[in-house]
């Protein structure tokens, strides 16, 4: 991704990024990574909490492993224990925010600028890209692909996924169905207004 004018900003920084799967949420990540950002993921609890039970991460069991702890604790869980762990000398950029409440929790983080980014990219392309990265827990069968995503965009549970209102929330919308060197302008360009 390019780098040239993009700079960091003021200390105490956050940016989070929400998305579908595949969509290019990685990418973003990795791009401020690169600015010095500290990278976290609320999808990191929830691996933990797996791997105590010693269940398997799939894409399946980290929604429903969500959807338990966010229904044990509350739909902010993932997003507050998070936020208590955050050093006010760094800039974090925060992925995996899933639920409107993770969204409330990161913007009330005391003494933060919160800035949500959403990337947006078709299904057919998403699921061409989950089949050539071939991540551990990505679903190869296109019909559970949609399954799973919509579990993700709304989960009749009303503490589970919620990704399409996380979306809706956002500061900034990045589409991502080009070319990869577009999808990296776009990401600087948000980078150069935060």
């Amino acid at each position: 991704l390019l780098l040239d004018s993009c700079t960091m900003k003021k200390m105490g920084q956050l940016v989070g990024v929400c998305g579908l799967n595949a969509s290019g949420k990685t990418s973003v990540c990795d791009f401020f990574k690169k600015k010095g950002y500290t990278v976290l993921s609320l999808s990191d609890a929830i691996r933990r909490e797996l791997s105590a039970r010693g269940m398997e991460e799939t894409r399946q069991n980290l929604i429903q492993m969500g959807t338990e702890m966010r229904n044990a604790n509350g739909p902010g869980i993932l997003a507050q224990k998070t936020v208590e762990t955050l050093d006010s000398s760094l800039n974090y950029v925060i992925d995996s925010i899933r639920h409107p409440s993770e969204v409330e929790a990161l913007k009330s983080a005391q003494g933060r600028k919160f800035s949500l980014i959403a990337i947006t990219a078709p299904s057919a392309v998403r699921f061409a890209r989950l089949q050539q990265r071939n991540r551990k827990g990505d679903v190869q069968d296109l019909e559970e692909f949609q399954r799973v995503e919509q579990l993700e965009m709304a989960n009749p549970d009303p503490l589970g996924q919620q990704v399409q209102k996380v979306i809706e929330m956002a500061d900034v919308v990045i589409d991502n169905s080009g070319a990869l060197e577009e999808f990296d302008r776009k990401v600087k360009d948000v980078c150069d207004r935060l």
